[in-house]
């Protein structure tokens, strides 16, 4: 197995900072739209419309990266397009120049997300693969919480300055650069001709991972998208104080990124249960809220949310053929996005089927992670780990 040298491996941690770059603008949102006179309902289009080409980016990643295009070509094109074109509204402070922005930072988002785990994966196995994959989760987490923290305040310095933050792709994109070789290629055995192209195989619990991950995004987001309501309407503080409050989400995903390796060794097949436990206790934290403590608590509870990435890649390495890793991490981040989307009509039909709870969004949120924690449990003891291979 070719080895990843220790400009390469930075680099791809670096790339993880981008990670977060879909969301950091939601502190923004209300200074932009008084700039330009729009409504702060169209101006939240910046946070989601960076997903939608994250999705678009997912699918090239599966089906061009490392076969038709070099990983360090796609990832070098894909960090160049979203430095350049996520800043630029800095100097063309305009509403169609900060959309095609957006998109631009789709890009970056997408790569970052789907290309890092899917080289670690390859160039790493083990314990080590696995360590690797928390602190590049670690990198993504404390990337978000840096670019967040900078945009809320350039903001009040001048509103278009908060586009400068994408530069910190810089980083990523000078070290992959230099170091990043191309993973070696599977083996492939000579077909005989006429012969059938051999299909990604994919087993029934990679599957269920990628369910769960869609379930998982759908149902954790109320908790930090009605985070202010829980704050701010039972008296419990500001607006400031209900970002201080979901900044704690962050904090926790990047300490318990740091101890991935160790944490997954120990609870191995069982550790996506006990995170989807300490999530839903999170939730309800949140919901039952009467002071910004527990709020707080409740809100780095679910942060815990983000170790699902690296646990279920983890899982999924162990069912899948090293042909297969890029496809479908490239597949399961695809689901990841859709789900993060379908938050938003999951909220708003949980308040319509439920008009007299107060949050029901985030009240149906609970029971429906509480449901999944119990039926994960019975999976994941009925499910026998594959045989894995030793390494030197």
């Amino acid at each position: 197995m070719k080895k990843l040298g220790v400009i390469g491996l930075a680099g791809l941690f670096c790339v993880c900072l981008l990670q977060g770059g879909a969301t950091i603008l939601s502190p923004a949102v209300a200074g932009i739209a008084g700039n330009l006179n729009l409504n702060s309902a169209v101006v939240a289009q910046i946070v989601t419309l960076p997903a939608i080409f994250a999705v678009l980016i997912n699918l090239l990643v599966g089906s061009l990266a490392g076969r038709i295009i070099k990983y360090k070509t796609f990832l070098i094109v894909s960090l160049l397009i979203s430095i350049v074109g996520g800043s630029c509204a800095v100097f063309i402070p305009t509403w169609p120049v900060i959309l095609f922005s957006r998109a631009c930072v789709g890009i970056g988002v997408g790569a970052a997300f789907s290309l890092p785990p899917a080289l670690i994966q390859k160039f790493y196995s083990g314990d080590q693969q696995h360590n690797y994959l928390g602190i590049a989760n670690a990198f993504g987490s404390g990337g978000g919480l840096i670019m967040m923290w900078l945009v809320g305040l350039l903001v009040d310095i001048q509103w278009n300055l908060v586009f400068i933050v994408y530069v910190i792709g810089i980083f990523g994109f000078i070290l992959v650069l230099v170091g990043l070789p191309e993973p070696e290629k599977a083996v492939t055995v000579p077909k005989e001709p006429g012969a059938v192209k051999a299909k990604v195989k994919v087993s029934a619990p990679v599957i269920f991972n990628c369910v769960l991950i869609f379930l998982a995004y759908t149902l954790w987001v109320p908790a930090l998208a009605l985070i202010s309501n829980v704050v701010i309407e039972r008296g419990l503080g500001t607006g400031l104080h209900a970002g201080t409050v979901a900044i704690m989400f962050n904090v926790s995903a990047l300490v318990l990124s740091f101890l991935f390796g160790k944490i997954y060794k120990i609870f191995k097949k069982f550790l996506v249960v006990i995170i989807l436990a300490v999530i839903t206790v999170g939730m309800a934290l949140v919901y039952y809220a009467n002071s910004l403590f527990m709020a707080g608590a409740g809100m780095f509870c679910v942060g815990s949310v983000l170790l699902l990435i690296p646990t279920l890649l983890s899982d999924n390495g162990k069912y899948l053929a090293p042909e297969s890793i890029t496809v479908v991490t490239s597949i399961f981040m695809i689901v990841m996005n859709i789900g993060r989307f379908a938050a938003g009509p999951f909220m708003q039909i949980s308040a319509a089927i439920n008009p007299t709870i107060p949050l029901a969004g985030l009240f149906m949120a609970i029971f429906g992670m509480g449901a999944a924690t119990v039926i994960y449990l019975i999976i994941r003891i009925l499910q026998k780990d594959p045989i894995e291979a030793k390494t030197v």
